[in-house]
């Protein structure tokens, strides 16, 4: 059976993944939002995200300001299909084991 990936078990970090591997890159506040997390906690989870090389984070500059870009990087990637296997196998299991009991 597959295992999970110890930084993805987190429900925000998984949902942040999920977002990102829908796009290219997707700006912090557009992520904040989806996921519904406060700028703090966010930050905070990318910062875990980044650790492994699941996320990477970019500063770009527009105009006076700077903004944040977010983009799921190969091995981010690599890493959310795997978990994504390990709970789908550990589902099919259950449901599997479900159906023999009765």
């Amino acid at each position: 059976m597959p295992d999970l990936d110890e930084v993805l078990v987190s429900a925000a970090r998984l949902r942040i993944c999920a977002y990102l591997s829908g796009c290219a890159e997707a700006e912090f506040k557009a992520v904040a939002d989806y996921c519904g997390m406060s700028a703090p906690t966010l930050s905070k989870q990318l910062t875990a995200l980044a650790a492994p090389g699941y996320v990477d984070i970019r500063k770009v500059a527009s105009g006076r300001y700077t903004r944040t870009v977010l983009a799921l990087t190969d091995t981010g990637s690599a890493a959310l299909r795997d978990h994504v296997a390990a709970l789908q196998s550990i589902a099919s299991r259950a449901s599997e084991e479900a159906l023999r009991s009765r």
